[in-house]
């Protein structure tokens, strides 16, 4: 839209524009261009992998991961899967409390059926957690397919 406009105003010499001097800048006039228009480079996010229960339990009985129940404390409370820290996503502290944990560790998160657990791996990833799993359908699918605490 820029280069046509800059065309439009060499047509017209009361604009003050010179041809010569014009044709110089049709380089940079590109460049600003080709910058404004080009795709922007998404920040580096680590990866968020939606897992079955059962490759969800595999994940989650290794012992490098950290399991972390999103899930509100009262609900938390009432059952939870053995092993697993309760850090609220709807807590204002939900960051700061993740930051103490190391990039490196592979994350399992869960919650009743998967929305706020969905939100925290994407929290999560984006903050630079390299490995966050997921687990699809929550705790419920989990409590359902008859695992206790």
């Amino acid at each position: 839209m820029i280069l046509l406009v800059f065309l439009c105003l060499l047509r017209y010499p009361k604009s003050g524009i010179n041809y010569e001097n014009a044709m110089k800048k049709i380089p940079l006039i590109l460049l600003i261009l080709y910058t404004a228009c080009s795709p922007k480079e998404e920040k580096k996010v680590g990866k968020v992998k939606l897992l079955q229960k059962e490759q969800f339990t595999q994940v989650i009985d290794t012992a490098d991961v950290l399991l972390v129940d999103v899930r509100t404390a009262p609900e938390y409370e009432a059952g939870f899967i053995a092993g697993a820290v309760n850090i609220d996503i709807k807590k204002a502290d939900f960051e700061k409390r993740m930051n103490y944990f190391d990039r490196k560790v592979p994350i399992a998160v869960y919650c009743v059926k998967g929305g706020r657990s969905a939100k925290a791996a994407k929290k999560l990833a984006e903050m630079g957690f390299e490995t966050v799993y997921d687990l699809k359908g929550g705790y419920a699918k989990w409590m359902k397919d008859g695992d206790k605490q």
